[in-house]
């Protein structure tokens, strides 16, 4: 009788070896993270009161608050964060009422007109309803972004499905959307969670359920200038040809695991036909912690300096070659 007790205690030892072994391992992958700071793009200089000027306001991923003092215009407007666990294991998970009443405070977001979603993945469009029911925003995007909005509950007159090229106005704002595509981080040429939302989504939900609908390039123009959102990390070749913009965000998640020549190509689609003087790489930062907290990916999913450093070649090559700078969490700065 004794053998086979100790050969159970034997099985125990090593499994609790490997499974020690095992998060050890996982805990050292996850804390190893690039730091942004290496690639000595400088921060743009917050600026609290400038009469007249443009201003941009980053809140993490790609949600840009655009404020001309007159009208607010906001992209995505995702304020909650999820967990890594709640992604892997496709925990139902709904936004973050606290966080989202926060938000609205803090950066006093209370002149808000229009909020566009880049694309309708969790990260870009989780809040949208929340954030408009908060507001008289109107919600502009895709029909699965406003099944997103119809699972909140949204009135039907404070959301929009806008075409390809269509423009809306609002105050000196003016908003157009060309259809993009999503990075292709997924499988073979698909993004993750490809595909449309058919039905109202009501939360809480799967993060899968978010699906990705309908990808866009945002322009944000304004009698001082124009900004190209270009959030999701893909393109459409020569969709952009004959377009112009002051400024471009640029979306960088993902992109190490695609390669160079997939980032020469998506720069060479979404930068150097604009003419932009300025770029404001964004969606560097890890959405599964806390709002505000800012830090790259782990480097084991996403190698943010390799991708910075091909950016910062793709500038220099430029016949006038655009700066480069990061935006400060929270904090408005002056765009024109």
């Amino acid at each position: 009788m004794k053998k086979p007790r100790h050969r159970w205690r034997i099985a125990a030892t090593v499994l609790l070896v490997v499974v020690t072994a095992f998060a050890v391992t996982i805990a050292l992958l996850w804390g190893n993270r690039a730091d942004i700071s290496i690639l000595g793009w400088p921060v743009a200089q917050p600026t609290e009161s400038e009469a007249g000027a443009v201003k941009v306001t980053w809140l993490g991923i790609t949600t840009l608050l655009f404020d001309d003092g007159e009208t607010q215009i906001l992209t995505d407007g995702t304020f909650t964060r999820v967990s890594p666990l709640d992604i892997v294991l496709q925990q139902r998970v709904s936004s973050d009422v606290a966080i989202v009443n926060y938000a609205l405070a803090e950066f006093r977001l209370n002149r808000l007109a229009a909020i566009i979603p880049v694309h309708s993945h969790f990260d870009h469009a989780m809040d949208v309803g929340l954030v408009a029911n908060r507001s008289s925003a109107v919600v502009l995007g895709s029909e699965s972004t406003a099944n997103i909005v119809r699972g909140a509950n949204l009135p039907v007159d404070q959301y929009q499905i806008l075409a390809n090229g269509e423009s809306r106005q609002f105050g000196d704002f003016t908003i157009t959307v060309v259809h993009s595509r999503h990075a292709p981080v997924g499988f073979g040429d698909d993004p993750w969670f490809p595909g449309r939302i058919e039905e109202p989504l009501v939360q809480p939900a799967r993060i899968r359920d978010w699906k990705d609908g309908v990808v866009y390039s945002i322009f944000i123009s304004h009698p001082r200038g124009t900004t190209l959102v270009q959030a999701s990390g893909g393109f459409i070749e020569n969709n952009l040809d004959g377009r112009s913009a002051d400024v471009v965000m640029i979306g960088i998640a993902g992109l190490a695991w695609l390669g160079r020549d997939y980032v020469d190509q998506y720069w060479a689609e979404t930068v150097t036909p604009l003419g932009a003087s300025r770029i404001f790489p964004i969606h560097h930062d890890d959405f599964t912690r806390p709002f505000g907290e800012i830090a790259t990916f782990p480097t084991v999913f996403d190698n943010i300096v390799r991708t910075g450093t091909w950016i910062s070649e793709l500038a220099q090559q430029e016949e006038a070659p655009p700066s480069i700078e990061l935006l400060p969490f929270g904090k408005p700065i002056v765009l024109y």
